[in-house]
């Protein structure tokens, strides 16, 4: 069949995107990585959240990517719903809890195995019966210890009672109009089979073809919104007052209802789930009595590039960002959609918004971290505004390279997805090369910046901007050549080791254990140099030595990876490797 313009279309986008990285994707990992970022566009992921969901290669079980998100919010391995000791009474009931799969083909057409594969994985891996030493034969470690996050979530949560909602997404460049009767069967047949693997959830299976795909690719996210006000003060251009829930929730939705993730991308906090501010503000709008939401909640704040007024009152905002309030605007949302927005406590209950007008960036930093101090933050995501962090980003931008301050900023304006670098990627490479944890960097990939003495550690205007941007270009170019045809690492060891590959080639370098950044300053005026063969013999060396720390302790890998005892083996053979090498 000749090729469709759509077909064309999405082929020149992904080369376009291979084009401009350093080190290209292989061709199926980065259909993969498109076919992600475009039906979880709605859900603002970094490309780094993007990707640490991609499992497909060997014993994929007919599975790409895998996602979980809790309240909306995207799970970690360290997420504390699936961490040990956790209380499910510390999450709201009826907490809504999403697995979202996909499945992507380079091929021009949908086929009956793909569904048969996925059905005959999903049978397994969704029975709680079974064990990962079972599944262990069928499917690769990555494939289970994503899966394994939404089995323990669901386990976790089960006595609150869970609202469960699994989707499947089998992505191809074909074309839904030419869909057979067998494979739309089989389709069906998953969906339906979805909710007898667990009881209760609801299922959404999809089709996802070349036209879709191009739609979604080719559509530029939306920062031009309109706010109408009930009523408001100003100064300047600085504006404040009040609008209905049901004006507001409309301000947060696309088209179809959906709220619009791109809106909080400057926002220093992630959405938090079901903590217990978030739980306090979904009580508010389910009650009944006649207090107004405004007077318990401070409100949003929303920052603009241009503004103008309507005679009804109505806000044309240019350049649209909420940098407070994420929690507040999530937990509206979500109220709004279960109660209808013409209801009479969305129409007759308001919000109080702030908007403030302004292009100048340290002015917006400045409104940021006010807006954001007058409560505690629970991790270190404030830190974004500070001095520190706007100076790597000046610097990483003078040398072709874009530190995300602000996520998915640059992502939006169509940078290199291999030369963008989140503060916690940043965090991730310093303290696995310059501070010798890559088990911590590979243990706590959601949290490693929590503790105020580790951030102190990592971020320091001590230390040379050109130290930073080294070590980004050191880790982000090893994980290009793991993924090269030269090493193929497979992506669950891709996860657990690529932190100690950029270790022990480091201090093999420097030539002695590292404790600090600024011992890496002589170093990092010039190229590590690695290359594919000095990455795989790395690679190689690291695995020899955690494979027998867990014959040794009777540990899986993913365990040993966690682990102090792996780091200091690895780090010591790499000062001894460089001893013998100068001796």
């Amino acid at each position: 069949m000749v090729a469709s313009n759509e077909i064309v279309l999405v082929d020149n986008f992904i080369k376009a995107a291979q084009d401009q990285r350093d080190n290209p994707l292989p061709d199926d990992v980065a259909f993969e990585a498109f076919s992600s970022q475009s039906v979880l566009r709605d859900r603002n992921l970094s490309d780094e959240e993007i990707e640490s969901g991609i499992v497909g290669g060997g014993m994929d079980g007919g599975i790409d990517s895998v996602h979980v998100f809790l309240d909306g919010a995207l799970l970690n391995e360290d997420s504390e719903v699936i961490s040990e000791g956790f209380v499910a009474g510390s999450v709201r009931k009826s907490a809504e809890l999403e697995l979202w799969l996909i499945q992507a083909k380079r091929e021009t057409s949908f086929t009956e195995t793909a569904f048969d594969k996925a059905s005959s994985s999903l049978g397994r891996l969704l029975d709680l019966n079974e064990t990962n030493e079972g599944l262990r034969v069928y499917y690769s470690a990555e494939l289970l210890t994503r899966i394994g996050m939404f089995t323990k979530a669901w386990v976790s949560l089960g006595v609150r009672s869970p609202k469960i909602t699994i989707k499947f997404d089998y992505v191809t460049k074909g074309d839904l109009s030419a869909v057979a009767g067998a494979v739309e069967q089989k389709r069906a047949d998953l969906e339906a089979l979805l909710p007898r693997l667990v009881p209760g959830a609801k299922s959404m299976v999809r089709l996802v073809g070349a036209r879709e795909l191009w739609a979604i690719a080719s559509s530029a996210p939306e920062y031009d919104h309109q706010l109408r006000f009930e009523d408001y003060v100003s100064k300047g251009d600085s504006y404040s007052g009040l609008v209905s829930l049901s004006d507001y929730f409309k301000f947060l939705s696309d088209d179809h209802g959906a709220l619009q993730g791109h809106l909080f991308d400057w926002n220093v906090r992630d959405f938090q789930g079901e903590v217990s501010v978030n739980r306090d503000i979904q009580k508010t709008l389910d009650s009944h009595g006649e207090e107004d939401f405004w007077w318990l909640n401070n409100g949003v704040t929303v920052l603009c590039s241009s503004v103008n007024i309507g005679g009804d009152k109505t806000f044309t905002l240019e350049g649209v960002q909420i940098v407070n309030g994420m929690q507040t605007s999530h937990s509206i949302h979500s109220a709004i959609t279960r109660i209808g927005v013409d209801a009479k406590r969305s129409l007759e209950r308001s919000v109080l918004v702030r908007v403030f007008k302004s292009q100048n960036e340290e002015v917006r930093d400045q409104i940021i971290r006010a807006t954001n101090s007058q409560t505690k933050v629970p991790d270190a995501s404030l830190h974004a505004t500070e001095n520190i962090h706007r100076q790597i980003e000046a610097h990483f931008k003078a040398s072709g390279w874009y530190y995300d301050r602000r996520k998915n900023f640059y992502k939006n304006t169509g940078k290199p997805a291999d030369r963008i670098v989140s503060i916690s990627a940043l965090g991730q490479a310093v303290m696995a090369m310059a501070l010798g944890r890559p088990n911590d960097a590979r243990a706590r990939p959601s949290s490693l910046l929590n503790n105020e003495a580790d951030y102190g550690a990592i971020f320091s205007e001590k230390v040379a901007l050109g130290t930073y941007l080294w070590l980004a270009k050191v880790q982000r170019n090893i994980d290009g050549l793991l993924l090269s045809t030269d090493v193929n690492a497979d992506p669950y060891t891709r996860t657990n080791f690529r932190f100690y590959v950029s270790s022990y080639l480091v201090t093999e370098a420097h030539k002695s254990r590292l404790y600090s950044p600024a011992q890496l300053t002589v170093l990092s005026t010039s190229a590590l140099g690695q290359d594919a063969s000095d990455v795989k013999a790395a690679l190689d060396i690291v695995t020899t030595v955690a494979e027998q720390i867990a014959d040794q302790e009777d540990w899986a890998l993913d365990r040993v990876a966690k682990s102090k005892q792996l780091a200091d083996a690895v780090i010591d053979r790499a000062v001894l490797d460089s001893e013998s090498a100068t001796g």
